[in-house]
Formats: C-alpha cells, sequence, structure tokens
C-alpha cells in the first residue's frame, strides 16, 4: 500500500507492504524511483515488512540545502532514518540498489544500533576516483543543459545487459519513463552527493552486521574488476554473480535476485 511522510519540503511516497516484525528498507538508485523494487516488493513481503519509498526529489521537491553546503549522501540518510523512526522500526535490514547502497552504506556506518543487515545492490563501497568525480561534473552539467528525459535517454539502455535490452525494450523505456518527471534540480542533487561521498571500503571487514553483494557480469556501472575485489572480502555465502546481467538485475533476472535476497536475510536471522 502506498503512504506519504512529510521530509519537511514536501511529501514523499513509500510502498509498505507485509506484515512480519523483521522490517527491510528497500532504497533505490539514480534516475529511478521506488517502482523499480516492485517484483522485489511483492516477494519479500510474503516473508517480512517491507518498507520501499522514494528519495526526496523522485516525483516531490527536491531537498533544501543551503548553497554553503555541498550536497552530501548524508542529506538522504537522515530522511530514510527520520522515516523509519516515524514507522517505530528501531532494527531493519536495508537493501540498497546502486546510489541507494551508498546511502545504505553511510546510514549502517552511522546508525549502529538501527542497522542489522546491508545489501550492496549493483553498488560499491568505493568513492569515485578522479576520473568519476570529472564525468559527474559533466553529467551534472548535461542535465542542467537538456533536461532530465534527455539524460534518461541517454544513459538507462546502458544499465541493462546486452540480451535483456534487446528482447525487452519496452522494459528499459518502462523505466525512463517511470522517471523523467524528476527535476534536474533533483538530479544534479544526486549527482553532487554522489561524487562526493567517501569510501565506506573498511565496512566489508567489519564484524558487527552481515554485508551481501549483488554483482552483475555485465554491469558498466560498477565495473566488475571492482566488484571482484570487494567481494573476496566478504564470505562466499554473501556474495551472488548474475550471468549475463548489467546493473539492473531486480528486472533482468528477478527470479535470481529475489532469492538470493531471501537467502541472504533468512541466514541472517537464522544466525541470531
Amino acid at each position: 500500500m502506498l503512504h506519504y511522510y512529510d521530509y519537511g519540503e514536501d511529501q514523499l511516497s513509500y510502498f509498505d507492504e507485509g506484515k512480519n516484525e523483521t522490517a527491510i528498507l528497500l532504497i533505490h538508485g539514480f534516475g529511478e524511483d521506488h517502482c523499480i523494487w516492485e517484483n522485489q516488493i511483492q516477494f519479500l513481503a510474503q516473508y517480512y515488512r517491507v518498507i520501499a519509498p522514494n528519495l526526496p526529489g523522485v516525483h516531490c521537491k527536491p531537498l533544501q540545502i543551503h548553497h554553503s553546503h555541498a550536497p552530501s549522501i548524508k542529506n538522504y540518510v537522515e530522511v530514510m532514518h527520520e522515516l523509519m523512526h516515524s514507522l517505530h522500526i528501531e532494527k531493519y535490514y536495508v537493501l540498497g540498489h546502486s546510489m541507494g547502497g551508498y546511502i545504505g552504506l553511510a546510514l549502517a556506518d552511522y546508525y549502529t544500533n538501527h542497522v542489522i543487515g546491508l545489501g550492496l545492490v549493483h553498488s560499491t563501497t568505493y568513492e569515485d576516483n578522479p576520473a568519476k568525480k570529472e564525468t559527474r561534473l559533466k553529467v551534472a552539467e548535461f542535465i542542467l543543459e537538456h533536461g532530465t528525459q534527455k539524460f534518461l535517454e541517454t544513459s538507462t539502455q546502458n544499465l541493462f545487459g546486452n540480451a535483456f535490452k534487446q528482447a525487452h525494450p519496452d522494459k528499459v523505456q518502462d523505466v525512463m519513463d517511470s522517471v523523467s518527471d524528476i527535476s534536474p534540480e533533483a538530479m544534479v542533487q544526486f549527482v553532487m552527493a554522489m561524487r562526493n561521498r567517501k569510501s565506506h571500503e573498511y565496512m566489508l571487514i567489519q564484524q558487527r552486521i552481515p554485508i551481501w553483494m549483488v554483482v552483475g557480469e555485465e554491469d558498466i556501472a560498477v565495473p566488475m574488476e571492482d566488484s571482484l575485489q570487494q567481494t573476496q572480502l566478504l564470505p562466499p555465502n554473501n556474495v551472488i554473480i548474475l550471468k549475463q546481467v548489467g546493473h539492473m538485475g531486480m528486472l533482468e533476472a528477478t527470479n535470481e535476485v529475489n532469492n538470493a535476497l531471501l537467502t541472504f536475510i533468512q541466514s541472517a536471522e537464522n544466525s541470531k
């Protein structure tokens, strides 16, 4: 069921499905909304309570960030924390896709008493390297000059593996259409928050909570080489590598992703 939460500037919408005491927070990525998780919400809600919000700026007003402050992942961490607090959910798992993983990492690192497990779905603990930081600036300039829809038209195709985008061009188009109304201001905030983030690689070797990774073999947004360097720091059972899949395993390999996420969380629950 769709609900609304007032984060100050506006109201963001969120799905709240399932009745189990164990809760999962799903955080979508850049150039997406919470509907990207639709398949996972339906599946996981059979077992757990699933909260899947839109980030501020997605189908609602962007955060008001003072000109003296640079956009930060922490801005979104605070909204996610306050949303869960408003729902009286004190402990929960986080599954974050791409930028949602960056938010999840910072959330787990800062709110140590609340996040009890973290899944990085096509995401990375690394900060942007200098070349990527330059690319982020060019992306921000492009969005400001040409708008959100034009950016999505040039970028979204590249997020999918070759086989999927050839077989399902309609689904690729649906992803673009679903978020073409996001304002350039909000998109640029996201871009700059990603550019400004710091490394969370140390989270992979902490012993406090389990970390899981879902990796796409054809993911060009999070290169396979980087992912493999990180997965080596995790137990083998905490990693799934999806063959012939790009950056969007939630859509490209729905059953594999659903079953992996369920297995991850069940293993954490059973080890308590």
